[in-house]
């Protein structure tokens, strides 16, 4: 095995310069701090072809709430010290999982849940074995399956449009978002990008918190199995007698067959954050507040039992 990298460790260093603090929130720092182990192995074919057949894989402890294009330069360095002659750019590099092409753009934790966790429920296994087998590919990139291109500005800038679209959902506009400074927005991205906890909540709390005014809807989306869209809809945090909605009322709202209001048997679908399947009466306006993830969104994984 070769030398494993600092946890979390990315191509990018945070700012020398002072940044605000982040609030004490054990919730979100232990969510933070979720980490997920990945062996990456080179492409059979690939390497095939270049007569490297017994190339090492590469392991490296994950951050959820990191992406997969602030760790390729990791996984190239790998490869290429090993035996890989690859001169292109990393945004020419890709993963897959059991033949799956990753979308770079979603969070790694995210895509565990989805093609791990969710994937194997479907067939009938309690779970996925870590570490988390991924596959990695310096050629033939699947333009047609995967957005061009996952280079780490690329991924900036899907990750900010996201941001502007969770504080549009929750404010009706992206005041909050567009009146940051640019060293606020560099602030903010260092922060994911380099692992630093207290960096990026030292800033995105600021988009979190609504100044005593409830939110107008509340930024949510949520993953069912195969092939299904992703659903995405006005979720107001309140019903229609002002009382604060429960993850259960949310869940029923888009997927009533699966979350029955009141249960009459046993459940048919679970529902995860984080890898967690959370009590359903849980405060949505609480849950959105400490367990989205960094683009400011709760991602719901649809488990069908």
């Amino acid at each position: 095995m070769p030398p494993q990298p600092d946890k979390g460790k990315t191509t990018a260093t945070a700012s020398s310069s002072s940044s605000t603090p982040a609030p004490h929130n054990p919730i979100a720092k232990v969510i933070w701090d979720g980490s997920i182990p990945i062996q990456f192995t080179w492409d059979q074919a690939e390497a095939a072809a270049v007569g490297s057949n017994a190339v090492e894989s590469f392991f490296y402890e994950a951050p959820r709430c990191s992406y997969f294009s602030l760790l390729t330069s990791h996984v190239r360095k790998h490869f290429v010290d090993m035996a890989l002659h690859f001169i292109g750019d990393d945004a020419e590099v890709w993963y897959d999982y059991e033949g799956t092409p990753l979308k770079w753009h979603y969070p790694i934790g995210l895509l565990y849940d989805i093609h791990g966790l969710q994937a194997s429920a479907g067939r009938g296994a309690n779970g996925s074995l870590l570490p988390w087998k991924i596959t990695v590919h310096f050629q033939n990139y699947p333009a047609d399956k995967l957005i061009k291109s996952q280079a780490i500005d690329s991924c900036q800038d899907y990750f900010m449009s996201m941001i502007k679209e969770a504080d549009y959902l929750r404010n009706g506009s992206t005041k909050k978002v567009m009146n940051m400074s640019k060293s606020d927005q560099t602030q903010l991205w260092d922060g994911l990008s380099s692992n630093n906890y207290d960096r990026f909540w030292g800033m995105n709390h600021k988009l979190m918190l609504n100044d005593g005014v409830m939110a107008r809807n509340l930024p949510i989306r949520i993953y069912l199995p195969e092939t299904c869209p992703v659903i995405q809809e006005p979720v107001s945090p309140v019903d229609e007698n002002s009382q604060p909605k429960t993850l259960r009322q949310i869940l029923h709202q888009s997927l009533p067959d699966l979350f029955p209001l009141v249960e009459t048997g046993l459940p048919v679908a679970a529902a995860m954050i984080h890898g967690i399947t959370p009590n359903l009466d849980t405060s949505a306006i609480w849950a959105s507040q400490n367990m989205s993830y960094p683009d400011n969104f709760l991602h719901f994984v649809i488990i069908i039992k």
